[in-house]
């Protein structure tokens, strides 16, 4: 075995699961921020954990608002996921400049992307400090589920967005 560096350490996990964070922005509309470290966290209650860097504005408008979700994104958003996560929506409207098709979800002022697998409406309880990132950790209200949907996935470390496929 060879030593590695996180990132090199990250292609030994690909493919890893990817999540588009959509949050509310200040003008109501909604930011979308792709982010591979999310985990499940217990299963009751129901809580779910996404480390986004501490300069995000993404984890800066969950931390505001006490509200996110976290999605599973669609195969068909493959580039406009890739697009999302090379420019911030603090200066520019993502959904709208990527041309990304949103539907609401009941209950929530945060709109997702129509093509999403999963779907987890979540209220922040804590963010933890944890080296460059902060740790966002969410109670989740409800999850809301597609079958049909295949979820994209960050392979090679995260230089690729594509499917897993089994076999």
């Amino acid at each position: 075995m060879k030593e590695l560096n996180i990132m090199e350490a990250t292609v030994y996990t690909s493919p890893n699961p990817l999540t588009l964070i959509c949050s509310q922005n200040e003008d109501g509309t909604t930011n979308l921020a792709p982010i591979c470290f999310v985990s499940y966290l217990s299963f009751n209650p129901p809580m779910v954990g996404f480390a986004a860097g501490k300069q995000s504005h993404t984890g800066k408008r969950v931390r505001e608002t006490g509200k996110v979700i976290v999605t599973v994104p669609g195969e068909s958003l493959a580039k406009a996921v890739v697009a999302c996560g090379s420019s911030t929506g603090a200066t520019c409207h993502k959904v709208e400049e990527n041309h990304i098709e949103m539907t609401s979800v009941e209950g929530s002022d945060i709109q997702i992307p129509a093509d999403t697998r999963l779907a987890m409406v979540a209220t922040l309880q804590q963010a933890v400090e944890v080296g460059d990132h902060i740790l966002h950790i969410c109670q989740v209200d409800k999850f809301l589920g597609d079958e049909s949907k295949q979820g994209l996935y960050a392979w090679n470390g995260f230089g690729k967005v594509a499917p897993a496929v089994e076999g």
